[in-house]
């Protein structure tokens, strides 16, 4: 049994039971590459590893660019048939999404169900907030969840792989990647995943604009940060909304002067 076991009972209990199911017509639109955190990736990914001929069939399939949502992947669980073939343990913005609450919350960027219109659900607002407070405190409780300098709390399932699969020099990464490697070691899996993403690119101009933000110069930052935010939307909503807020307080304090 590894380490999370108590953190996946929690999160099965308190947070996903808690979600009430809505109709679900399995058009396969939403089923982007999805945002989640450490303890949902690797509850996700525990069953499968017992399943290795399964396992090595969904490392392998070569994931495309979604055909509406663009600088998204499909997400490498959805069958051909449009199905989630994790259902059971898929993450919190999974179970989420389609819930009219969402709507009213006017997150940024959210993209919403069209099927969802009519539908009805007995979540508010505060009950959305509760489940995400809970998810972060969960996974407080393992490592120094967003934190600077990397900000780190949840990542798409491309970019979860590429850290368990590939090799980091920053700390929070090589920490990422051993809590995992406890979960379920299946480096001897790492050939039949070859679609990883460009983090390490990323953690370079990351590592760049904080070496270069006691200097000040907007000439150099924020260049760097529209790279960060633009240049690589296969890993999904990392950093780029870290991004944006590091954009408006530099400008902010430019209009202080």
């Amino acid at each position: 049994m590894g380490i999370l076991a108590s953190a996946y009972q929690a999160l099965q209990e308190e947070i996903y039971d808690s979600v009430p199911d809505i109709p679900c017509e399995a058009c396969g639109q939403c089923c982007v590459s999805p945002h989640m955190t450490l303890i949902e990736f690797c509850y996700l990914m525990v069953p499968l590893c017992r399943q290795p001929d399964l396992l090595q069939q969904v490392l392998s399939r070569i994931v495309p660019a979604h055909p509406e949502y663009h600088g998204n992947m499909l997400c490498r669980f959805q069958t051909p048939d449009n199905k989630c073939s994790v259902y059971n343990r898929r993450a919190l913005v999974c179970r989420l999404h389609g819930h009219p609450v969402l709507r009213k919350m006017g997150f940024q960027y959210q993209v919403h169900c069209a099927g969802s219109e009519h539908c009805t659900s007995p979540l508010t607002p505060d009950d959305v907030y509760s489940l995400m407070d809970r998810l972060t405190e969960l996974n407080k409780g393992y490592y120094s969840y967003y934190s600077p300098p990397y900000w780190v709390s949840g990542m798409n399932i491309e970019t979860w792989l590429t850290v368990l699969f590939g090799k980091f020099e920053q700390h929070i990464f090589k920490l990422l990647k051993k809590i995992m490697l406890k979960e379920f070691d299946i480096q001897d899996m790492a050939g039949f995943f070859t679609q990883h993403v460009r983090l390490a690119e990323k953690l370079d101009l990351i590592d760049t604009f904080q070496a270069e933000l006691p200097n000040g110069r907007l000439e150099t930052l924020l260049p760097l940060l529209r790279c960060i935010q633009n240049d690589f939307p296969e890993t999904g909503a990392y950093y780029y909304f870290e991004a944006e807020m590091y954009e408006k307080s530099l400008l902010e304090q430019r209009r202080s002067l």
